[in-house]
């Protein structure tokens, strides 16, 4: 596999031409506004049709350019650190509701079309794609399936792996490859769309994805439950256990307020019969606490606010079992600047660290605890600084997958050349 390189002198020619077929008001010269993890790109190219993706990769192919699929930017600091960037391919362009089949709940989009854009196409139907990743309104459906973006929803909803049926790529040689749903080429022996949930474009360009879509629910209204961060986790299994909310999250203190200290935050989604019972059910469990449960009307805006809380210099995911939690949380630091919360009903938690010098430390703490009892620690997000100071120990990364070997084989079947987000995947 030959690596991209970085030359500065490579393809002018042929870039002219480029310019000439996609047009050249989009095409121009990298600036530091396009950077990826501090690294600017000769070029950033902003392709209106797949046909054009294609000319991209095969201009990148014939001089060993280093391409990053980008959406709408969200999410550029999840991931390693880029090793190199010549071309950053923005998808904003492709950006249409291709066919939405209500009578099916089925939806086809391009990868560029933001969340909400989709959210408002599918809410004429009284329909959603029940996702909700944090910084939604900077996601596109691109991003959302190379990322694997989930929010609260997934305790209940699932995640992006449920949804997808069907997706088109195209592969570092620029050829179209698609699996699902809309099939125009299947690729043999792959599972075609399962392969790019999370790949972090590494394996190909998503440049199209088909979903099945839900009914849209009448209502959702959330509970706030004040309770102390010692017994925060057993009371969540506690009620998820009698109530069985639709999403169910611990805010650590502060995220919901300066002053504010842990919450149990519970969302319930239906008919109005079926949301006022549970809520009913949900305040007789916290009156039994001793505790009072405050509606929340705006529940949708409470699970943007918990989900993007967890920020800084980097954000790092611990995964566990649900019964497990409660021994997390009493290993964070108390009295600190961390931003955490907790999917209660899967056992995760996301803590948003503020300064670079404090994530090794927080990670070699709590990494062995969470591998003690099966679970992981990843750094989900990081600035650059963080990643460059991580990459010399890959220790800190976290051990290789087991099934890396087979992981490296796929990068070689869908981009042999290696021009495909270097670096991202590790």
């Amino acid at each position: 596999m030959t690596a991209p390189t970085d030359s500065r002198d490579a393809g002018e020619p042929e870039v002219a031409e480029l310019a000439r077929r996609i047009g050249a008001e989009h095409v121009h010269d990298g600036t530091s506004a396009d950077h990826i993890d501090d690294r600017t790109p000769r070029w950033v190219v902003r392709p209106g049709s797949v046909t054009d993706v294609q000319a991209v990769l095969h201009f990148a192919g014939r001089h060993r350019l280093a391409v990053f699929p980008v959406g709408l930017g969200g999410h550029l600091d999840v991931g390693g650190a880029a090793r190199s960037v010549d071309v950053v391919l923005a998808l904003d362009r492709l950006d249409r509701v291709i066919d939405h089949v209500a009578g099916d709940m089925t939806v086809t989009v391009e990868a560029g079309c933001s969340l909400g854009d989709l959210d408002e196409r599918l809410a004429e139907a009284g329909q959603w794609l029940p996702l909700d990743p944090p910084f939604g309104a900077e996601t596109s459906v691109g991003g959302l399936v190379a990322a694997n973006l989930s929010g609260p929803l997934r305790a209940s909803q699932g995640t992006v792996r449920d949804y997808l049926i069907g997706v088109k790529v195209v592969t570092g040689e620029g050829r179209v490859a698609a699996g699902g749903g809309r099939v125009v080429k299947n690729v043999a022996g792959y599972d075609v769309p399962k392969l790019h949930v999370g790949a972090l474009g590494t394996l190909g360009v998503v440049v199209e994805a088909t979903f099945k879509v839900r009914p849209r629910p009448e209502r959702e209204v959330a509970l706030r439950i004040e309770c102390g961060e010692v017994d925060a986790a057993a009371r969540a299994l506690e009620l998820r256990d009698a109530v069985e909310p639709q999403w169910l999250e611990i805010a650590g203190p502060g995220v919901l307020g300066s002053g504010a200290g842990v919450a149990l935050l519970a969302g319930f989604l239906g008919s109005d019969a079926e949301v006022q019972a549970s809520r009913t059910r949900a305040e007789q469990i916290a009156s039994d606490w001793g505790a009072r449960a405050e509606v929340v009307v705006d529940a949708e805006g409470l699970r943007q606010r918990i989900v993007e809380s967890a920020r800084g210099a980097a954000v790092l995911r611990i995964a566990t079992l649900p019964g497990d939690l409660g021994a997390m949380l009493a290993r964070l630091p108390e009295g600190g600047s961390l931003r955490w919360h907790a999917h209660a009903s899967a056992g995760s938690l996301r803590v948003g660290v503020p300064e670079a010098d404090e994530v090794a430390a927080l990670l070699r703490d709590l990494r062995p605890r969470a591998e003690a009892v099966g679970g992981t620690a990843v750094v989900e997000r990081a600035t650059p600084t963080v990643k460059r100071a991580i990459d010399p120990d890959p220790g800190l990364w976290g051990s290789a997958p087991s099934g890396i070997g087979l992981m490296r084989g796929l990068k070689a079947a869908f981009d042999p050349l290696a021009l495909l987000a270097p670096g991202r995947l590790l």
